[in-house]
């Protein structure tokens, strides 16, 4: 597995952070929230990009110091999408192979095919924990990988793995995706401007019956 230092330069080469900002996450109430650190690459993944999307295609969760959902942040949160991935694997097993239990996985991204991204924590070192993933569309719906976060982005875009590993192949081999920090989108979005495409909204601002 790369350095989260290598692995992160290499993701740089590939999606430039322009439009990404620093998370200024709080990182010792994270450890006393979920009783573990976090990788090296995600945290320096949150203090360069951020939270936000890519492309429209793919969501990295903000990080949270809770993991209880809220009201109303179920779906879209680490909190809320790390309770959905631990429910599928109560209801319906892990992966193969893994003696852990579904308290082993933290979610850390989502894709427009409604995939769940985390990690598998089995290790003490948080540098170690392999990405796993809940495929909706694939079989077997889990899947491990062998790298952190940072590396598994960059193998997406430049297609380093046998097959693509997300049901959406919109990110598969894409040369140069596009990631937009969440703050951003939204002021784009407030604005009547598509935050991707930079396209005016012909409809921002009218109201209908």
């Amino acid at each position: 597995m790369p350095s989260e230092g290598t692995a992160l330069a290499a993701l740089l080469a590939v999606m430039p952070p322009d439009d990404g900002a620093d998370e200024q996450a709080d990182w010792d109430a994270m450890r006393r929230a979920w009783g573990v650190g976090f990788p090296s690459d995600y945290v320096a993944f949150m203090a360069t990009y951020g939270a936000g999307g890519i492309d429209d295609a793919f969501g990295v969760l903000t990080p949270e110091a809770a993991t209880e959902p809220t009201y109303g942040q179920e779906l879209g949160s680490m909190s809320g999408e790390t309770a959905v991935m631990r429910q599928i694997w109560a209801d319906e097993g892990g992966p193969g192979g893994i003696n852990a239990g579904p308290e082993a996985v933290i979610a850390w991204g989502v894709s427009c095919g409604a995939d769940i991204l985390g990690w598998l924590t089995i290790d003490d070192d948080p540098d170690k924990w392999p990405v796993i993933v809940w495929e909706r569309h694939g079989w077997p719906h889990w899947k491990v990988y062998d790298c952190g976060m940072a590396e598994f982005l960059r193998r997406l875009f430049a297609k380093g793995f046998d097959e693509c590993p997300l049901s959406d192949a919109s990110l598969w081999g894409e040369p140069s995706p596009h990631f937009l920090h969440w703050r951003e989108e939204q002021r784009r979005l407030e604005s009547g401007i598509d935050p991707y495409t930079g396209e005016l909204d012909p409809y921002f601002g009218m109201e209908f019956d």
